[in-house]
């Protein structure tokens, strides 16, 4: 019987915790099942809550809110006291697209995805008995139906609703939560969301658009720093990240001021380092105050941010925290001179993150400069809008390895998408990151990644700017003590392609992806935080050269649509009544829809349609030439057509407002020689001047002119060599 108290008072205890002061609702908190249920040989209990409610008289119309991903039709039932309720069904097809043995592989993803990886989840309400509540504890259990998979709930709660029956209120694919448990609190503010804080391409500081960065992050040494101005302007560097300290009166923050003021007379931008939301275990120590600051779980327990006795995860919505601790220190760093603030682990609820970045616009905007902010948001596209730069996650070094064709193209057409083509974003392969138990870094001698050249121009070639960073310790030291030969030959290679960069500055700004084909796809990043079944169509028309821009589904209008010759509707499972009438304006105005799996409806829109299971099978050649024939149909002949490549990637832009074309062509594998290209601009350009062609390459002495031969539209030359990068410019 005591035990059972304590037990009792303790999880009293954590409820009141996660209920926090008085509020118009109450929490429930996750329980175990019982142990008769695990006697009973029972396997269909999907999720239980206990609910603690004060005062049940003042909730005259109760109901329970409850977030969940998976629910078809007659999937489940709720238990509430004893009562059973069914659950309505999601809107549309609740079959997950994401692999949850994949999606929750061990590594960083687990630290970044509490649940729902590429799930469609919804917001249900199911009006209650006000006699079924008690005073005190309440008990919520789930059940799958029989014969069901099942379903997954993700948060839920009781409160006063106006519904009179079971209802979906809302839904949507968006990332609610990054680094903890999404939250009802979570959906209302994604579902509310506007983009009323997205950052605009005028708002943008000139010095940090697309294609005008070198970035340097793998660094500083403090004892050498004339070593490292001098590798600075080796590799055109022209914005390096550094730690501004939050206190300006430390001989440390002076040093680092010094510095700025420095890179800023060579015409050097600088990148203040910040880790958002984290709190060491040391510095709690030392101040046992910090406490309040710690994001607790759902039993009041303080939530880490990885592994235990390293850092604790902040709360981000505590005002106490962001007041004297963010944004106290985001003033030190503006005064200190940083031109942007990066701000890594940028993770939290959706909401939670956006309000905070607009807070530190908010102070830049009173101290009277345009502050930029590199957020590196973990894939969670509605953040990363409301940052002037973002960061790829889990990207690998570019490259053939035992036969695989690895690349990161994939995460640079969502990246370009969510920037609007506008917004710069960063790519880096994982190399020394202790986060990841398997790095992606191939091209590894005497412990030290060497192959930078393929993976610097998979990001130039693909709307990304490649960063100088991670490089590790032993690289660094050969770099700045010049001691190291490899080391040495490395830095050369970065040098000179990082060069390449600069002097040809012109060909990475202010230009627009070329292409006939629009992928429709649900607001997710394909890196390591989700693995989707769709990623195969992505890096099948990657690998043969099949230009496409993604088209994110939350801003999906006619307007958008209307530019392309054909869209792919790739197993979307869901949309909201008006993206679905956006599709049938551009069918109206003679667009040309090509569906895979979907919905119903998107099905009966299509003009040429593939069964889901295409997407398994797209490794293979006979699905790619299926592919390509469908596409045929609908765009007619591709843009790029590559012969005697069988590893290169083609990506084609234009100058902005010009009839200036410009193509890339990175080769992942052995040197080539003599491949052959040709260019469809049918309705991009109606001529081509031959004589106006060259080509540029980080690997050549010099540009060299390409004989060509032109007829109208139709563009095709020999490249006489393709060591690893080279870029054709056209008219």
């Amino acid at each position: 019987m005591k035990f059972l108290t304590f037990c009792t008072t303790m999880l009293t205890a954590a409820l009141a915790a996660a209920q926090g002061p008085a509020t118009a609702w109450y929490q429930a908190v996750t329980v175990p099942p019982s142990y008769a249920y695990h006697l009973s040989g029972r396997s269909d209990r999907v999720h239980g809550y206990v609910v603690k409610i004060d005062d049940p008289a003042g909730l005259r119309t109760p109901g329970l809110i409850l977030l969940a991903s998976g629910i078809d039709a007659g999937e489940g039932t709720v238990e509430v006291n004893g009562k059973v309720y069914p659950l309505p069904a999601l809107l549309g097809a609740a079959n997950r697209q994401s692999d949850k043995s994949e999606k929750n592989a061990e590594g960083k993803e687990g630290w970044y995805s509490f649940s729902s990886g590429d799930d469609i989840i919804g917001k249900v309400v199911i009006p209650l008995e006000a006699s079924l509540l008690k005073a005190g504890l309440n008990d919520v259990t789930f059940f799958k139906a029989e014969g069901r998979d099942g379903f997954e709930v993700i948060d839920a709660r009781i409160e006063a609703v106006d519904a009179v029956a079971p209802q979906v209120v809302g839904q949507t694919y968006h990332i609610l939560a990054r680094g903890k448990p999404s939250s009802v609190g979570d959906f209302d503010y994604v579902y509310r969301y506007n983009g009323e804080k997205k950052r605009l391409e005028r708002e943008i500081p000139e010095w940090r658009r697309r294609g005008k960065v070198i970035f340097y992050r793998a660094g500083i040494d403090w004892d050498h720093l004339d070593r490292m101005f001098e590798m600075f302007r080796e590799a055109r560097v022209n914005d390096v990240a550094a730690h501004i300290p939050a206190d300006s009166t430390t001989a440390e923050y002076q040093r680092v001021k010094a510095f700025i003021e420095r890179c800023h007379a060579g015409g050097i931008r600088v990148t203040a380092f910040n880790s958002l939301g984290s709190i060491s275990y040391r510095d709690l120590l030392m101040n046992p105050g910090l406490e309040k600051w710690i994001s607790r779980d759902e039993y009041g327990t303080l939530r880490w941010r990885g592994e235990k006795g390293g850092n604790y995860a902040a709360d981000l919505q505590n005002a106490d925290y962001r007041k004297n601790a963010l944004l106290k220190h985001a003033a030190v760093q503006m005064d200190a001179g940083a031109d942007e603030l990066y701000y890594d682990w940028a993770i939290g609820g959706t909401g939670d993150v956006l309000e905070f970045f607009a807070e530190v616009r908010q102070l830049a905007k009173e101290k009277g400069i345009n502050i930029s902010i590199f957020g590196n948001c973990k894939g969670n596209i509605l953040a990363d809008e409301v940052c002037d730069e973002t960061k790829s996650e889990g990207t690998t070094e570019a490259g053939v390895w035992d036969g695989k064709w690895v690349h990161n193209v994939a995460q640079a057409r969502f990246y370009y998408a969510s920037g609007d083509g506008v917004k710069p974003y960063e790519s880096k392969y994982e190399g020394a990151d202790p986060g990841v138990p398997n790095p992606g870094a191939y091209d590894v001698r005497e412990g030290m990644k060497m192959g930078w050249r393929k993976p610097i121009a998979e990001a130039s070639a693909f709307q990304s700017h490649f960063a100088i960073a991670e490089a590790g310790d032993k690289m660094l030291d050969g770099w700045v003590h010049k001691n190291n030969a490899l080391a040495m030959e490395v830095w050369g290679q970065i040098s000179r392609y990082m060069s390449f960069l600069a002097i040809h500055q012109e060909l990475y700004t202010t230009v627009s992806c070329v292409s006939k084909l629009g992928i429709v796809a649900p607001p997710h990043i394909p890196s390591f935080e989700v693995s989707l079944t769709r990623a195969s169509l992505y890096n099948a028309l990657v690998e043969m050269n099949i230009m496409y821009d993604v088209l994110l589904l939350h801003r999906l209008t006619p307007a958008m649509l209307a530019p392309y010759k054909a869209i792919i509707i790739p197993n979307i499972t869901w949309m909201e009544e008006s993206q679905l009438a956006a599709i049938r304006t551009y069918k109206q105005g003679g667009g040309k829809v090509y569906t895979i799996g979907s919905t119903p409806e998107l099905h009966g829109a299509a003009d040429r349609y593939s069964h889901p299971e295409i997407f398994g099978r797209l490794g293979e050649e006979n699905a790619r030439t299926e592919l390509a024939r469908e596409l045929q149909q609908l765009e007619g002949d591709p843009l790029v057509t590559l012969t005697d490549a069988p590893y290169v990637a083609a990506n084609l832009v234009r100058k902005n407002g010009t009839n200036r074309f410009i193509l890339h062509l990175v080769n992942y594998d052995k040197p080539l020689r003599n491949v052959r290209v040709r260019l469809d601009l049918t309705g991009f350009s109606e001529k081509i001047d031959r004589k106006k062609i060259h080509c540029l390459s980080p690997d050549l002495e010099a540009s060299i002119p390409v004989q060509a031969a032109a007829k109208g539209s139709l563009l095709e030359f020999t490249l006489p060599s393709l060591e690893v990068y080279n870029v054709v410019v056209i008219n």
